[in-house]
């Protein structure tokens, strides 16, 4: 099935090239592949609109990379393009949802492993080839971020639903699965600096920007339910970046960095099995217990760049087995 995709080429949103997507198939509405279906749900478009191909594209090569770092299949994931355009009409955003009894805005979620909610856009931006529309599904690096969600969910599982029943899961986000997505889509968008598209005027330092080149330390560090955790969750992105710019520079085989984070989320997934769930939510939302993860992935597999991972992390004040106040404190002491 061949149509028009954003590939990426060292600027976002990349350049409109006619493209093959080996194995999809058309729908009335979209596309489908292997573990995979996107539809426009404002109405039939047909797998020629470029949204749908072009999340469908996207997203098959986001899945071949994870995957084969992961060594084995994700759940089946659906993609909603142009979601809650009745209550959202100027939505230029994407958000992933499992299927719950309650949401904080109306819903209609079906797929039991998780879906990807893209709104409808808003106006048209500057783009290499000439103007796109500001939409979810034109933007690779929120289709990215949204898939990073995915991955994270059925890996590390934050909030532990895998005990929880399959149509009352929780939606809520941590610093900590909000940053390991910004690390995800800026590997699979080959940049750091994930949003420069779409948020071209925020300063590059800006949490808002979320660029992983952003040195931020747990001195900014805020935690607690009024925190933004995509703000916190740019301190753990930006030490994950520069630990990959270490690796990268050392061994220059960045993906050994990448298998090392696929196989610290399984770790933290499978971690504290006899413990009530609340209290392993309260673990897993911790900076210090990832990286403690992260380095025992160094340790099982061989890799030999611990060393490297933790002088990253050291930078950012995080240190393994700390938990997210302590290395707040700590940080906020040195700089005060």
């Amino acid at each position: 099935m061949n149509g028009l995709a954003l590939v990426a080429d060292g600027s976002l949103p990349g350049r409109l090239h006619l493209v093959t997507l080996p194995g999809a198939a058309p729908l009335p509405d979209g596309v489908e592949l292997p573990g995979l279906v996107v539809r426009d749900v404002r109405g039939p478009v047909g797998a020629g609109d470029f949204a749908t191909f072009n999340v469908a594209w996207q997203l098959s090569r986001a899945l071949a990379v994870v995957q084969g770092l992961l060594g084995s299949p994700l759940p089946p994931l659906l993609v909603r393009v142009g979601d809650h355009a009745a209550h959202w009409p100027r939505w230029a955003g994407g958000h992933y949802r499992l299927p719950a009894r309650r949401y904080r805005v109306p819903e209609s979620v079906t797929a039991a492993a998780g879906e990807i909610h893209l709104g409808p856009g808003r106006k048209l931006r500057p783009a290499p080839d000439g103007r796109l529309w500001d939409a979810g599904a034109h933007n690779p690096a929120i289709v990215a971020h949204e898939f990073g969600h995915h991955v994270i969910r059925h890996t590390a599982d934050p909030r532990v639903n895998r005990r929880a029943d399959p149509h009352d899961q929780d939606n809520r986000k941590t610093a900590l699965d909000e940053g390991t997505a910004d690390y995800l889509a800026a590997v699979l968008l080959g940049t750091p600096d994930i949003y420069a598209w779409h948020r071209p005027r925020a300063a590059r330092g800006s949490p808002r920007r979320r660029d992983l080149d952003a040195e931020r330390t747990m001195a900014t560090f805020r935690g607690g339910r009024d925190a933004d955790p995509h703000e916190d969750g740019s301190i753990w992105a930006s030490a994950l970046w520069a630990a990959r710019v270490a690796v990268a520079e050392r061994t220059g085989a960045p993906e050994r960095f990448d298998t090392l984070v696929l196989d610290a989320l399984c770790r933290i997934g499978a971690s504290d099995p006899d413990l009530p769930t609340r209290e392993t939510r309260r673990l897993r939302r911790h900076f210090g217990g990832a990286l403690a993860a992260l380095l025992a992935a160094d340790g099982a597999r061989g890799a030999g760049v611990g060393h490297l991972v933790e002088r990253a992390f050291a930078a950012r004040g995080i240190r393994a087995g700390a938990r997210n106040a302590e290395l707040r404190a700590r940080a906020g002491a040195l700089v005060g």
